[in-house]
């Protein structure tokens, strides 16, 4: 298994990376509105620009508290367990996915029970 420090240092890194790409994205977005505001006219186009930025927004958060839980679960010794059925999940997963909360089999029945309920 990578070691905890490793871990912590490569989340810690994520983290930083997505902090530093919402304050990027909203100068960029900034730049984009008062270049484009005078050509934007109809309504549904600046409602949908909102929900775009809304879900990028979600999305960067959603990354963020996924790499604070991981932290937690290395500071409380559970990270490498799967919160779900208690299994270890394998070191190629965490290295891929280092806030990974599920093993595999989990995250593949959750993912399917969410199709179903759409």
């Amino acid at each position: 298994m990578l070691p905890v420090d490793d871990i912590r240092k490569k989340l810690l890194t994520q983290r930083r990376d997505l902090f530093r790409q919402a304050a990027q994205t909203e100068e960029e977005l900034l730049w984009f509105q008062s270049d484009i505001e005078s050509e934007v006219e109809e309504r549904g186009q600046e409602e949908r620009m909102v929900q775009l930025l809304d879900r990028l927004d979600e999305r960067m958060k959603a990354e963020i508290e996924a790499i604070d839980r991981a932290l937690v679960r290395i500071d409380t010794g559970q990270y490498g367990r799967c919160e779900q059925c208690g299994k270890a999940i394998p070191q190629s997963r965490l290295e891929a996915l280092p806030a990974a909360a599920l093993c595999m089999a989990c995250a593949q029945t959750g993912e399917k029970q969410a199709l179903l309920r759409k």
